[in-house]
């Protein structure tokens, strides 16, 4: 190495060496994060980064994100919680069954936490529209319809965009994977 080729290695070597202190070295504890992107996209996870599914089998929010990565779909979801039967506030980890949601003149729910998780989707998850809104009576009363529901595939999901509904239930398989989207409506 000649004299003059000795501050341009320097250089070099300092450079890399601030690159790569940028970059962390993924032994600090940090977790990656899930966000949802300003035009409504779940941006995929980090490698092998662990998404958000805490072991529930149903949920209920609504669907902010739809994203695909190499690998999988993906959504982006904030859970509410549920007034149940009693009264009280229930959430994801309380539902024994799947929480449906239809002909409802107010607002059953709280979302007092703006946390949003990103689920994988079962490639042959079924997904659910309520077909008959018009003839669910708000409110309910024993003369209303029951809900009818259309279903459709993961792959119409994404070419119809985010749902425009915050009554989404979500049923998920024991590795985790949401295997139905059941897309409801209010009054």
């Amino acid at each position: 190495m000649t004299s003059r080729t000795r501050p341009l290695a320097a250089l070099a070597l300092l450079l890399t060496m601030s690159l790569l202190a940028a970059c962390g070295d993924g032994l600090g504890g940090e977790s990656a994060s899930s966000t949802s992107a300003a035009d409504g996209t779940a941006p995929p996870p980090a490698g092998g980064a662990a998404l958000d599914w805490d072991g529930v089998r149903y949920d209920f929010g609504r669907i902010t994100g739809l994203s695909s990565n190499e690998n999988q779909d993906l959504m982006t979801f904030d859970r509410y919680q549920l007034y149940g039967d009693n009264g009280k506030l229930q959430s994801a980890p309380d539902f024994t069954e799947e929480p449906i949601v239809v002909g409802n003149s107010d607002v059953p729910w709280v979302n007092e936490n703006p946390k949003e998780r990103t689920y994988a989707l079962d490639p042959e998850a079924e997904v659910l529209n309520l077909a008959n809104r018009g003839e669910i009576q708000c409110g309910g009363n024993d003369k209303t319809e029951r809900p009818a529901w259309k279903s459709s595939t993961v792959d119409d999901l994404f070419a119809a965009g985010i749902p425009d509904s915050d009554q989404v239930s979500l049923t998920f398989s024991d590795a985790g994977k949401v295997t139905r989207i059941r897309i409801s409506q209010g009054c």
